[in-house]
């Protein structure tokens, strides 16, 4: 889970920029989008791979959340999967029961970060906007 922090980071201007928030517990998916949102953030929440895929709309800008706990082989399966469909969205993994080879392996991937729960919410927040400032340097539009 995220937890809170006597220091605040404010975001940049980011409002118009999406968050696609996957992750297939409800509690934890809801919990994430509000804190988000709070920020200012928009954010998409989805339960799995197949709903964003089937609902996700194309949008410059945008960021991806694979939340995990105990099922990281599927945010590694979805990120592969949306690299060989030439979706280069900055990917943030948020893990629960992760270790050095999962994290390795996502690094690899392409993650832009991979961070453990519980995860503090600044540092959960610092990540995303760092992912959107370093998306200029790849294709980050969304052709899911």
């Amino acid at each position: 889970m995220v937890t809170g922090s006597a220091e605040t980071v404010d975001p940049p201007q980011m409002a118009d920029a999406p968050i696609f928030l996957i992750d297939r517990d409800d509690g934890v998916r809801d919990s994430l989008k509000v804190l988000l949102e709070s920020y200012g953030f928009k954010v998409q929440a989805f339960a799995g791979r197949a709903e964003f895929l089937a609902k996700a709309t194309a949008q410059p800008g945008s960021c991806l959340i694979l939340s995990f706990n105990r099922h990281i082989v599927d945010g590694l399966d979805m990120l592969a999967a949306l690299r060989q469909r030439r979706v280069m969205t900055p990917a943030l993994f948020v893990v629960g029961g992760g270790n050095a080879a999962t994290r390795a392996s996502a690094l690899a991937a392409g993650a832009a970060a991979y961070l453990e729960r519980p995860v503090e919410e600044k540092t959960l927040i610092r990540a995303i906007i760092d992912a959107l400032h370093d998306r200029g340097h790849s294709n980050s539009s969304m052709s899911a």
